[in-house]
């Protein structure tokens, strides 16, 4: 009777192990493979590739997982990357969704590395925080004291550098209004007769006579071929372009400076006789 009562426990423990064995590989199909991570906390990955480089792709706001590298170490055949990653939203991720090759090529034979993002902390991670959690901080001396002096002395320091010395503003220079044509008139014409005149000065007379010629002749935007025209026809302007003329432009005409002197006086003269 002994054989069949021991037959009946092998079996048994046989069973027990069986079904032991069944709801352990249950178990390990109900967890999740992903390494779940806390949120805000940055976490640590090496990643070992031995095809072009990896660089992380451009930030985009909102994004679910902040990836940087902190650190590529070269290996005969691949690189090994220190990888740095926050994951910022719940649920699962890629982290290699976050790499990109520096080249702009396709990345082939990287392996996922997928993560789970855990909005609770784990044990480790809340002892660790204990641990480094600092228990108090004792401040020594007249703290609220010292404060309060260093900040009258930051507003005492701010007013002298804004006030102590500071420099007057320079008085206005008054500007002097336009010279007018009947003063630029004179002042050429003293330059004539004291020796002559420049190239740039025989054109700005020409100009300012024509100028004051042209006045009751032509209107103001006659095209210069009728402005000529009109002076050259005027009694009062006709024989004065002529000699103007001839001493601008033919040297050897027999113009003296003192005949165009005198058309420029006998030109200031009518213009101060007509003025009221």
């Amino acid at each position: 009777m002994a054989a069949p009562k021991t037959s009946l426990r092998v079996w048994l423990l046989r069973g027990l192990a069986v079904l032991a064995v069944l709801v352990a590989g249950w178990w390990c199909l109900q967890q999740d493979d992903n390494l779940k991570v806390p949120l805000g906390v940055e976490q640590a990955a090496i990643i070992t590739y031995s095809g072009p480089g990896l660089v992380v792709k451009p930030f985009r706001y909102g994004v679910a997982v902040n990836v940087r590298i902190a650190q590529v170490t070269e290996r005969p055949g691949a690189k090994v990357y220190d990888v740095r990653y926050l994951v910022n939203r719940e649920g699962e991720h890629d982290l290699t969704q976050y790499l990109m090759a520096d080249d702009g090529s396709t990345l082939s034979g990287l392996p996922s590395f997928k993560i789970q993002g855990d909005p609770k902390l784990s044990k480790e991670l809340e002892a660790r925080v204990k641990e480094t959690e600092p228990i108090g901080v004792e401040v020594w001396g007249h703290y609220h004291a010292t404060l309060w002096g260093l900040f009258v002395f930051w507003i005492g320091w701010l007013l002298l550098l804004i006030f102590w010395r500071r420099p007057r503003k320079p008085a206005p220079v008054p500007v002097r209004p336009p010279l007018t044509v009947a003063e630029q008139l004179k002042a050429l014409l003293a330059e004539l007769e004291q020796g002559g005149l420049s190239a740039e000065q025989k054109a700005r007379l020409e100009m300012l006579l024509l100028r004051c010629w042209r006045e009751g002749l032509v209107p103001a935007d006659a095209p210069m071929a009728e402005v000529l025209a009109a002076i050259a026809r005027g009694e009062r302007t006709g024989a004065a372009l002529g000699q103007l003329q001839r001493w601008l432009h033919r040297p050897g005409s027999g113009i003296a400076d003192a005949e165009i002197a005198a058309i420029i006086r006998q030109h200031l003269t009518a213009s101060a006789a007509v003025r009221p």
